[in-house]
Formats: C-alpha cells, sequence, structure tokens
C-alpha cells in the first residue's frame, strides 16, 4: 500500500475504514440472497464479493470524497453524492465476481445490477422518509419498473462519471417529490 493510502486511512480513521468495509460487504451478500446469486442457506453460489477489489475501491472512493471534503471545505458530503462516488467505484473496480456456472447474459452486468439495487433502495428510503409509506400502486410500479430498466441500460452502456450518477440519484427522488404532489 502507497503512503498516500496509509495516511488515508489515518485520516479516515481505521475503524471507519473497517466499519464502511463491512457494511458494503454485508450489502452485496445480502444482494446477492436477494438477486438469488447466492442460497441464504449456503456459503457458496455463483457470484462472490472479492475482498481485495472491495478494499481497493473503498481507497479510490475515500480519496475522491477526501478531495471533495477539502476542496468545498466541508466536513460531511451529501449523501447522494456519497452513494454516487461509491457506485462510480463500483461501476469502476467490479468486486462482485460470477463464476462459469453463471448462464444467462444478464448476470455479466452483475456489478451494474448492484449499484441499480443500492440507488433505488436509497432513493425509496427517502420517499418513506416523505410519505411514511414505500408502497407503490399499480401504475406507480409500472413506472417504476421502467425507471429501474433504463437506470441498468444506461450503467452497462453509456458514459458516467460520479456526477452524473449523482444527478441521477437526485431526478429519481424529484421524481419521488413531483409523484407525491399530483
Amino acid at each position: 500500500m502507497t503512503e498516500n493510502y496509509i495516511e488515508l486511512i489515518e485520516t479516515i480513521g481505521q475503524g471507519e475504514f473497517c466499519s464502511r468495509f463491512a457494511e458494503l460487504q454485508k450489502q452485496i451478500d445480502e444482494f446477492l440472497v436477494t438477486a438469488g446469486y447466492v442460497s441464504s442457506t449456503a456459503e457458496s453460489g455463483c457470484a462472490e464479493c472479492n475482498d481485495r477489489i472491495l478494499y481497493h475501491l473503498l481507497l479510490d472512493y475515500y480519496s475522491d470524497i477526501q478531495r471533495l471534503k477539502s476542496f468545498h471545505g466541508i466536513e460531511y458530503p451529501k449523501t447522494d453524492k456519497n452513494i454516487a462516488y461509491l457506485s462510480y467505484w463500483i461501476l469502476r473496480r467490479k468486486p462482485i465476481q460470477i463464476d462459469n456456472s453463471v448462464e444467462k447474459d444478464k448476470d455479466i452486468f452483475i456489478n451494474e445490477r448492484f449499484v441499480c439495487y443500492m440507488i433505488t433502495y436509497e432513493c425509496l428510503l427517502q420517499k418513506q422518509k416523505n410519505s411514511g409509506s414505500i408502497k407503490l400502486d399499480a401504475q406507480s410500479a409500472m413506472e417504476y419498473d421502467k425507471y429501474v430498466d433504463l437506470l441498468l441500460y444506461f450503467l452497462k452502456y453509456r458514459e458516467y462519471s460520479a456526477q452524473m450518477i449523482e444527478l441521477l440519484i437526485e431526478t429519481f427522488k424529484i421524481g419521488i417529490v413531483f409523484g407525491e404532489i399530483t
């Protein structure tokens, strides 16, 4: 590990780094079970999180966040910005790896699927905070599914940056607000 990363971990704190690592690892494991890549009773499946890659993506993420904090003179970036930068590095580093037993082409994009899951989960939590519920009627569920498909398409085939992902998150949340007004 380079001196810059040692200094970075000292700045954010080893406890903070380890906590975030464990939290993200748990989120990925829950996603893998929910999406059917790993059974909840089995130790293995057709996909797993590569801890080494996860470690390096968190170093990259924290490095970006520290630069943002320093540049803007802030202590805590907005949640959307944190999610966007984390999503960006997940998409760049691809910590979730699949094995050869995967038969569906959609599974090649497992990291994009995880980021989509992570983004929409966070946005739906915002809806729950605003309205006290995340239940969707049939029409809203169809619109939500269309948005998820569009988001997944974007993450798979378009160029993206952390800033673009942040804008995607903001637009999703504003869509929730306007959906509640009408």
